[in-house]
C-alpha cells in the first residue's frame, strides 16, 4: 500500500483542479494506493474526497503566482514556512511514499519531499502568460523541486524552456473524466425546453462555465445577438456562476448586455446547476467561448455526452476538439463565433456529436488519465527503490 499526499491550494465552490482531482482519487485501486488530500480550507468537494475514501486535511499553503496585491509575495514567503512545517509533519506523521502537488505556483510541498527523500510530481494547470520570465522562473522552480512535471497540453511545454532547451522531466498527461451513458440518464421531470417554454424543434448551443471574465461568455451572447434575427430558433444557454466574490460585476455585466440587447428570448442564464449531465444530454451544441483556458474539462462532458463542439483556439483545446468533432475559432471574435455555431446546426451536427464520443473515448476517460498518472507514480517508486 502506497500512501499519497495530493495538494491544492486553491478552495473552490464550482470545480476546476478540484474536479479534475476528484476523478484520479476516485481512480487509484484502494488496493494500491491510500489518498490525502490536504486543503488550504474549507471547499465543498472535501465531502466529496471523503467519500471516495481520501483523508482530507486542513493546512497553510504558499502559493507564488501573479500577485494580487502588494504584499502577496512577502506574505506567501512567510507562510512557506509554516507550511512546509505542517507538511513535514504530515507526511511523518501518515508515512507518506509520494506527493503530487497541483498547479505550477504551489511551493513547500515539493521542497520537503525533496528533504525527506521521497518523489515529488507537480500537474501543471496553467498556460504561460505575460510575462514570460515570470512563467519559466516558476517552471524552473518546479523543474528543480520536482521528479516529474505533469503538463496537459504543448502549449503549457513553453514554461518549460531555457536557453533553447527543454525540461526532460515533462510528461503530457491529458484530463480524464468517467463516460456518460445517455441512455442511463435520470430524465428530468420536464424538459429543459419545457422550462425555457421553448418549441421542441429549438436548436440549443449550451455554455457551461464559471461566470469570469477568462471564460468570454459575453462573446457568446454578442453572437447570439447576432444569429437571432435570421436564426430565431436557435437558443443559447448559459450554465454556471461565480466562484469568488470579485467576479459579481461580471455577472451583472453579462445579465445587463441580456437585457440591453433584447435577448430575453434567446439567451438564457441558468446559473449553478447539479443536472449538467442531463442540460448537455437535452442540448444540441457546446460552445466554449473562453479567452484564456487551459484544458477546459466541460468540452470533455460535452464530446461524451455525444455533442459536437464550437470552441475558441486557446489552451489545450485543439488537442481535444479535433477535425470532424468540432470547430475552433479566435478567442474574442463573436463574429465569427456566431458563424459557426449556426453552421455547425445548419449542417449534420449530430454525427459530429458521434465522432466527438468516439474520440473521448479513445483518448479522454478517467480509466486512461488515472493509468498514465499511475504509470508515473510506479516509474517513481520504482527509482527510488533501485537507489536505496
Amino acid at each position: 500500500m502506497k500512501n499519497i499526499l495530493f495538494i491544492q491550494p486553491y478552495a473552490s465552490q464550482v470545480g476546476g483542479v478540484d474536479s479534475v482531482l476528484l476523478q484520479l482519487v476516485q481512480g487509484l485501486d484502494p488496493a494500491q494506493y491510500r489518498s490525502f488530500v490536504m486543503l488550504s480550507g474549507p471547499s465543498p468537494y472535501a465531502e466529496k474526497y471523503e467519500a471516495s475514501g481520501a483523508t482530507v486535511l486542513y493546512g497553510p499553503l504558499a502559493v507564488f503566482g501573479k500577485p494580487t496585491d502588494a504584499g502577496y509575495y512577502f506574505r506567501n514567503f512567510k507562510l512557506l514556512f509554516r507550511s512546509m512545517k505542517e507538511i513535514r509533519r504530515i507526511v511523518k506523521e501518515h508515512k507518506i511514499d509520494l506527493i503530487h502537488s497541483h498547479k505550477m505556483e504551489v511551493i513547500g510541498a515539493n521542497a520537503v519531499g525533496r528533504m525527506l527523500g521521497i518523489p515529488t510530481i507537480q500537474t501543471v494547470h496553467e498556460l504561460a502568460r505575460r510575462p514570460l520570465f515570470a512563467y519559466r522562473f516558476v517552471g524552473w522552480l518546479d523543474h528543480v523541486l520536482n521528479d516529474k512535471v505533469i503538463v496537459l497540453c504543448e502549449r503549457s511545454k513553453i514554461m518549460f524552456r531555457w536557453a533553447g532547451r527543454e525540461s526532460r522531466k515533462l510528461v503530457k498527461i491529458y484530463n480524464g473524466i468517467s463516460a456518460q451513458h445517455p441512455d442511463r440518464l435520470p430524465f428530468a421531470s420536464s424538459s429543459l425546453r419545457q422550462q425555457l417554454n421553448l418549441p421542441d424543434d429549438a436548436k440549443i448551443a449550451i455554455a457551461v462555465a464559471r461566470l469570469s471574465p477568462m471564460k468570454g461568455l459575453e462573446y457568446f451572447i454578442e453572437a447570439a445577438a447576432r444569429w437571432k434575427a435570421e436564426h430565431p430558433g436557435i437558443k443559447a444557454v448559459i450554465v454556471g456562476d461565480v466562484a469568488f466574490d470579485h467576479e459579481a460585476p461580471y455577472k451583472e455585466k453579462l445579465l445587463s448586455r441580456i437585457q440591453e440587447a433584447g435577448l430575453q428570448d434567446t439567451v438564457f442564464m441558468l446559473g449553478l446547476r447539479r443536472d449538467v449531465p442531463e442540460l448537455l444530454r437535452q442540448s444540441d451544441l457546446l460552445v466554449l467561448p473562453s479567452v484564456y483556458d487551459i484544458f477546459p474539462t466541460v468540452i470533455l462532458e460535452g464530446m461524451s455526452a455525444g455533442l459536437p463542439v464550437v470552441a475558441t483556439d486557446v489552451g489545450g483545446v485543439p488537442e481535444m476538439v479535433r477535425e470532424g468533432t468540432g470547430v475552433l475559432v479566435p478567442p474574442q471574435n463573436a463574429a465569427a463565433l456566431s458563424d459557426e455555431v449556426v453552421r455547425t446546426l445548419s449542417g449534420d451536427y449530430e454525427s459530429m456529436g458521434l465522432r466527438a464520443r468516439e474520440v473521448f473515448m479513445k483518448e479522454f476517460t478517467k480509466e486512461q488519465y488515472v493509468k498514465r498518472t499511475t504509470e508515473v507514480y510506479d516509474e517513481m517508486f520504482a527509482r527510488y527503490a533501485a537507489a536505496r
